[in-house]
């Protein structure tokens, strides 16, 4: 059986993602004493030819105040995905997966769940380990600086103008409850170390939530991460529970007219958001033909202005800045034939390409590369 349980201190502010009432934390045996019956997963009931039970080795659940659904924990992760929920044999409950809130997430589940459970087996010889070990081996002022030195803090070289907005967005950290939506923690953790009090990891894929919570320990800031499975479009905390959201290369994966709202409901009052991610400038059909896609095993549709206009209808102050008109396909291709390029010369080459850009008239907006910045209101 999976005996590991979660915090308290991070079930203490999780909401069931469909009816946003409490949860709470119990063994499942007492759980299915108060239900009157073995809880099963309602989707797999419903489906015609499947009855397996996808959680069977979940010993403990989170029980909603209705007492009529529940929700696994896996491994100590809490399972907020709606499409998951326990329940009564003779309750099944419907869920179309191919619905667009859900579609992509288990489209992909089994190619990110793959990848980054073999990262957590060894952490420290990963992709993700490398991208924080940086601030492993930097000083107290240093990580007490956020976002200065940019070289410490800047890891998407190819996208760095773009979280550099981001970062100066955010900043500063120090006290905040910061939510990582989507990716492997790397950001939570470095948050953490830049001197956040709390950090969420939002993810739909378990396998990431494991790689989140390994970099935590490695980092010795495991007691400060929280890693939830769930979607951006469905949050499971409390209105206006979060002060800083983050997202890096993954809000073009999410339904952005649902996530972006959830977004703004979440945070607090004068909370932020930011997210650095591709947006689909004139050249990316071009481009992905004779080199191909960056992501190819999942799907990939950049941001466009019909996709972020939720963000201005969300938050009160928002900014949409776009780098790399010119020269961000080009360094790519350059890349892909093994030429990979530093930080220090991409920083350089961008500040120069944003400049031309400006004063050309429209092409500052076929940038490739975008950072989405917004503040929510005080009422």
């Amino acid at each position: 059986m999976d005996g590991l349980m979660p915090p308290p201190e991070c079930v203490s502010l999780l909401v069931c993602p469909e009816t946003r009432r409490p949860l709470t934390l119990m063994p499942r045996m007492k759980a299915e004493q108060m239900f009157g019956g073995p809880l099963v997963s309602l989707r797999k009931m419903a489906n015609a030819g499947n009855r397996q039970e996808p959680w069977d080795a979940s010993r403990f659940v989170l029980v909603d105040e209705d007492q009529r659904r529940a929700y696994p924990v896996a491994q100590g992760v809490p399972v907020l995905l709606a499409p998951e929920m326990l329940g009564l044999e003779h309750e099944p409950r419907q869920f179309d997966l191919h619905r667009p809130k859900y579609a992509e997430a288990y489209e992909e589940m089994e190619h990110y769940n793959r990848v980054a459970t073999e990262e957590a087996k060894d952490i420290q010889n990963s992709e993700s380990y490398r991208l924080i070990e940086p601030f492993l081996r930097a000083n107290r002022q240093e990580r007490g600086s956020f976002p200065y030195p940019r070289r410490l803090w800047i890891d998407a070289v190819y996208d760095c103008a773009s979280q550099w907005d981001a970062y100066e967005h955010v900043a500063p950290l120090t006290g905040s409850r910061v939510l990582q939506l989507g990716g492997k923690g790397v950001h939570a953790v470095k948050f953490l170390l830049a001197g956040a009090a709390e950090a969420w990891t939002v993810t739909p894929m378990l396998g990431e939530a494991l790689c989140a919570r390994a970099l935590a320990e490695v980092a010795g800031v495991a007691d400060r991460l929280r890693c939830v499975v769930a979607i951006a479009e469905e949050l499971p905390f409390p209105s206006g529970s979060i002060s800083v959201v983050y997202s890096g290369g993954c809000l073009h994966h999410m339904v952005t007219e649902l996530a972006l709202p959830e977004i703004a409901r979440v945070l607090e009052p004068a909370g932020k958001f930011a997210a650095v991610d591709p947006w689909k400038a004139p050249l990316y059909a071009l481009g992905t033909r004779l080199l191909g896609k960056r992501e190819t095993e999942v799907s990939c549709r950049p941001l466009t202005a019909s996709r972020i206009a939720p963000l201005y209808q969300s938050f009160q102050q928002a900014r949409v800045v776009q780098h790399g008109s010119l020269t961000r396909y080009l360094l790519l291709a350059l890349s892909k034939f093994g030429v990979p390029c530093s930080l220090r010369t991409v920083w350089s080459i961008n500040k120069v390409d944003d400049l031309i850009c400006s004063i050309l008239p429209g092409f500052r907006g076929m940038g490739s590369s975008v950072a989405l910045l917004g503040v929510k209101g005080v009422q």
